[in-house]
């Protein structure tokens, strides 16, 4: 009776150890599944290099994008580059299997340049304007800050122009109470357009705004709207070279240093969850706005399979919607924020290439 007992206790035991030993089988092949389907994870990762606008870094530095690539295959690589530096670090790079610039104009200089014809249209964003509370409160009081059509608020661009127009500063304002009173010209914080393509989209806004609601198409058209446009970026002195610096500047100084930083709406939101971002942060969308368009150029074929890769793996694209970006291609169940409502083009190549010149130091059309 007890050698009964004692087989029975045996094989009790033996089909606990069993079951165990299947429970872990099957997660180990249920994470195996998850983590690719294609068999990557488990397969040497072929290494792609790329060289990409700073505001994708964060994207590309997520260990949730780095393991889904090498599951698909893939251990990505990423320079992180102004976009007007962008072509000539090709140049100086041979080793690069990408680029992925934000800006259509860069993207369509590359493609001349490197006589490519493919390209892998990923995200978009809307450029946004990073602020604080009591700073908007105080352009609101202004006429700078107004109401838009669906009830949020926007920063008209119009008025900023009036008030830089006038040389106006931030303690000459009405209404100002205290809540800022640094004695310099109200302007817009951006990056340098020389060197960076969000200071470009900001020239795409004034310039249209300045030439009364229509692009700017030609190079008369630049000079009567320049005056205007060098008292919106020459006027702010020293400027950093990546929109990642300047949105970095936001969130350490604070509106001490950066009242008004224009910087893409992707950097914001990655934030927004995170303690990093001020207790008083205010995201407020430019009247009108631009969207820079973030397109993947391939060099390699390697280049163009991250590229695909990107677009097409939903685990990838559920984490760009993440970090703030919005797919090209339509997305449904994602949630993908609010949509300005006034949005306009860039100019050309050319013309945008003409006003950059223009407002180069070494131009003198800015001096006074």
């Amino acid at each position: 009776m007890a050698r009964s007992r004692a087989g029975l206790a045996g094989v009790r035991i033996v089909a606990l150890v069993a079951g165990v030993v299947l429970i872990i089988v099957a997660v180990v092949l249920v994470t195996r599944h998850e983590k690719g389907q294609a068999g990557g994870c488990d397969e040497p990762a072929t290494t792609v290099r790329g060289v990409i606008g700073s505001e994708k870094q964060a994207f590309f530095d997520d260990t949730r994008v780095t393991d889904r690539l090498a599951c698909l295959g893939f251990r990505v690589e990423v320079d992180a580059s102004g976009s007007r530096d962008m072509v000539q670090a090709l140049h100086r790079d041979d080793g690069y299997a990408f680029a992925f610039p934000s800006s259509t104009p860069t993207a369509e200089t590359i493609l001349t340049e490197f006589r490519l014809t493919e390209k892998i249209p990923l995200f978009s964003t809307p450029m946004i304007v990073a602020t604080f509370r009591p700073i908007v409160d105080l352009l609101a009081d202004n006429g700078v800050v107004a109401q838009a059509a669906d009830g949020s608020r926007v920063l008209d661009v119009a008025a900023l122009l009036r008030l830089a127009e006038q040389g106006t500063t931030w303690d000459q304002l009405a209404n100002n109470d205290n809540r800022f009173t640094a004695h310099k010209t109200v302007l817009l914080s951006t990056t340098d357009p020389l060197d960076s393509n969000s200071a470009i989209m900001y020239l795409s806004i004034a310039s249209q705004v300045a030439n009364g609601g229509a692009i700017v198409t030609t190079p008369q058209q630049v000079d009567a709207v320049l005056p205007r446009l060098c008292r919106l970026v020459a006027d702010q002195g020293d400027k950093p070279e990546t929109s990642q610096v300047l949105f970095d500047n936001y969130l350490v100084y604070g509106m001490g240093r950066t009242p008004m930083a224009l910087v893409y709406e992707s950097q914001y939101v990655t934030r927004a969850p995170k303690p990093e971002l001020p207790p008083d942060a205010v995201k407020l969308f430019p009247r009108p706005t631009v969207y820079s368009r973030h397109t993947l150029i391939p060099l390699t074929p390697d280049g163009g399979a991250v590229g695909k890769a990107l677009r097409d793996d939903p685990e990838l694209v559920r984490l760009a919607v993440e970090h703030g970006f919005r797919p090209e291609r339509p997305v449904s169940g994602e949630q993908l924020g609010e949509r300005p409502v006034d949005v306009v083009e860039s100019p050309d190549f050319d013309v945008l290439e003409t006003m950059l010149s223009d407002l180069s130091p070494t131009s003198g059309r800015c001096a006074r």
